[in-house]
């Protein structure tokens, strides 16, 4: 029975984590993104948006997934893939943070 509840507590680590950002890239994907939208949106929505596109695609990629996105893909293609993060915290202002 031991056994079973540590390969559960395993496997449930790795759905948990196998597809997150690190704490750091997360940090520097939120930052960035407050410092260039500030100045059309104004901090506090700013920090709003990047929060939720932040957590949003901490769901979907790994470091690695999104470093791949970003270095391998045109602009045009980069904008569709993450589309879905930036359209919905876009129209939902008081998406949670």
């Amino acid at each position: 029975m031991k056994k079973i509840l540590n390969i559960l507590v395993i496997y449930f680590l790795l759905i948990t984590y196998g597809f997150a950002l690190s704490p750091e890239y997360r940090k520097e994907i939120l930052d960035g993104c407050i410092f260039d939208a500030t100045s059309s949106l104004g901090y506090d929505r700013a920090k709003q948006y990047c929060t939720c596109t932040t957590k949003m695609l901490h769901k979907k990629f790994t470091d690695e997934g999104l470093l791949k996105v970003l270095n391998m893909k045109s602009q045009d293609e980069q904008i569709e893939i993450l589309s879905f993060a930036a359209n919905y915290c876009n129209r939902n202002a008081n998406a949670p943070e």
